[in-house]
């Protein structure tokens, strides 16, 4: 049989390519949307950044958990190609579009038909033995970061040098790349069939039955309910960064790679935190480990208001984004040690759809705050994480193991 290392190996190399692509053309989006599409109103092109940003973690949301529950009827590796070879597609198509409907359009089709974390997280708990598990979504989680700290400094170079519609392109092309690794690379041992008869008899109770012991988890909605604001607050900033580095760095030229640079500095503070947190984790305990993060992260975020250059708001944007990429691996640690085995799957599922609903709502929040400035958003994503922070802080006193 083929060794399961291999086959894990291939996802991984494939899901940091993927996460590269997307990342490498999605922080060009307000720009492109004021410079190639045209929209001069700043307050239009607030709004139409806000909503073109979050429209795809909606649908996101909503198919992530029935992509997921087809992953475990027919194949997670066809369910994983599909998101590639979607995106492949939808995304290079944005490099045609010419007004900001079509693109919200196409930003929806992304959500509804990619998903490559869920996808690859799914595939990585099918192959993986139980004793390696912690350690295979561990590095899928890394891979994840690394993803979205070289894709930034890629996307930057070539927006200055071929344009912001070639980094479209440059995304669709990565994808298709991570997609044939998985095709060729991978390989997943099928489902009995008998399996999958019953699975498909038993679809809708075994999912709302599957709901009840997890609703009845004190923990495990505790824990969904900081993915969720976790990630609201994670990406709050994200449609006016580039517009506020274009603000404090006016008269300077390649803004592109500058936007690159602090954002991909930021994805590689958040896998340097990944680590140490895997690290730190088994000897202070997963509920101290997840709290220290959301402490440092919302102290860290504050000082970025009063950024006055590009490099001192990149050594600003650095250490909070170091506390913030531990919660991830902490918060997923927690997940499947406070479920049972036989609810694991459609916690982390609904994980998903949580961090997703939340990434959806977070740069709406973002935009509307940066109608009265783009200084305000960083006062607000404080805010916002405090919320997890003071529920967990008071909880940490009960929460003495794991």
């Amino acid at each position: 049989m083929r060794s399961w290392k291999l086959n894990y190996a291939a996802v991984l190399v494939a899901e940091t390519l993927a996460i590269t692509g997307f990342a490498l053309s999605m922080p060009v989006i307000p720009l492109f949307l004021a410079d190639d599409i045209g929209i001069s109103d700043l307050r239009m092109l607030k709004a139409w950044t806000g909503a073109i940003q979050s429209c795809a973690a909606v649908s996101l949301a909503v198919f992530a958990p029935v992509w997921g529950r087809l992953a475990d009827i027919y194949s997670r590796r066809a369910m994983l190609m599909r998101a590639m070879f979607g995106g492949a597609v939808i995304v290079s198509a944005m490099s045609l579009v010419n007004s900001p409907w079509q693109l919200l359009v196409l930003r929806v089709a992304q959500g509804c038909l990619t998903g490559t974390i869920a996808a690859a997280s799914v595939f990585t708990v099918g192959i993986a033995p139980k004793a390696s598990l912690a350690m295979a979504l561990g590095l899928l989680q890394t891979g994840i970061y690394v993803g979205n700290s070289l894709g930034p400094l890629m996307g930057g170079v070539i927006i200055d040098f071929a344009g912001r519609r070639a980094a479209f392109l440059g995304t669709g092309c990565v994808l298709l790349v991570s997609a044939l690794i998985v095709l060729f690379g991978a390989r997943e041992e099928r489902r009995p069939a008998v399996t999958r008869r019953k699975a498909r008899s038993k679809t809708g109770d075994g999912f709302f039955a599957g709901l009840k012991p997890i609703a009845s988890n004190s923990s495990a909605v505790m824990l969904l309910s900081i993915s969720f604001l976790f990630q609201m607050a994670n990406t709050t900033a994200n449609p006016i960064m580039p517009l506020f580095l274009r603000e404090i760095a006016a008269g300077q030229r390649y803004i592109g790679s500058a936007t690159g640079l602090v954002l991909g500095l930021g994805a590689a503070a958040g896998a340097l935190g990944s680590i140490i947190s895997g690290k730190f984790c088994p000897r202070i305990g997963h509920w101290k480990t997840l709290a220290i993060c959301l402490a440092g992260g919302c102290a860290g975020i504050l000082p970025q208001t009063f950024a006055s250059g590009l490099w001192q708001l990149a050594a600003m944007h650095f250490v909070p984004s170091l506390f913030l990429g531990g919660i991830a691996p902490a918060l997923q640690a927690l997940l499947a040690t406070n479920t049972d085995a036989g609810h694991q799957g459609q916690v982390f599922g609904l994980n998903t759809s949580a961090a997703s609903a939340g990434a959806a709502i977070g740069p709406i929040v973002g935009s509307a705050a940066a109608m009265l400035s783009y200084r305000a958003v960083f006062p607000v994503t404080a805010v916002i994480l405090s919320f997890p922070l003071v529920r967990l802080l008071r909880q940490l006193p009960n929460r003495k193991t794991g």
